[in-house]
């Protein structure tokens, strides 16, 4: 009786955890796919003026005429920290032909930002959001979220999730071409 007892456990622990494996892997394969992840994109950029890690500030409103990824990340984040190399490139083999990226940083210290950057080799402007204001203006609810917006300030796409090189960069050409 005992054996069967057992058996029947280890049978149920084994289902439970194929079960949590499935739902984990179907999060994997369908969180990042959402492009219009939460409400609909706004006919227009929603404008913000944050403190840049460097001191200054930047306007969303006055980088018009570019094309601009907006990326919402953390340093704790592991998509984003996978992600960030991938933005790197992005940003040093398009800044010339009328590209930006701003990496806003949601509630993190100053401290804890730098470091991240000293750290990753970041050279794009990234701009602190540590009231989270413009993270919640956007309604955005996860890390990373990026949003490709248009030269004349229009939102293209938003997608949840960390991106691959080739997304990114289709992406950035997609908007450059004005497609």
């Amino acid at each position: 009786m005992k054996k069967q007892t057992l058996l029947l456990l280890r049978g149920a622990i084994l289902l439970l955890l194929c079960c949590a494996a499935g739902f984990a892997l179907y999060q994997h394969i369908a969180g990042g796919r959402n492009e219009q992840a939460g409400t609909a994109l706004h006919q227009q950029a929603l404008h913000f003026k944050l403190s840049t890690l460097e001191g200054g500030d930047i306007e969303l409103k006055k980088l018009r005429g570019k094309a601009v990824v907006v990326n919402f990340w953390g340093t704790f984040c592991t998509p984003c920290k996978e992600e960030m190399p991938v933005m790197q490139k992005a940003y040093d083999r398009f800044k010339g032909d009328g590209f930006e990226i701003i990496a806003v940083n949601v509630r993190e210290s100053k401290g804890a930002v730098k470091s991240f950057v000293d750290r990753h080799g970041l050279t794009f402007p990234v701009a602190l959001d540590q009231s989270a204001e413009a993270y919640r203006s956007w309604e955005i609810y996860y890390l990373p979220t990026s949003i490709f917006i248009n030269r004349e300030g229009r939102p293209e796409r938003m997608y949840v999730g960390g991106m691959s090189e080739r997304q990114v960069d289709m992406w950035i050409e997609d908007l450059l071409s004005g497609s």
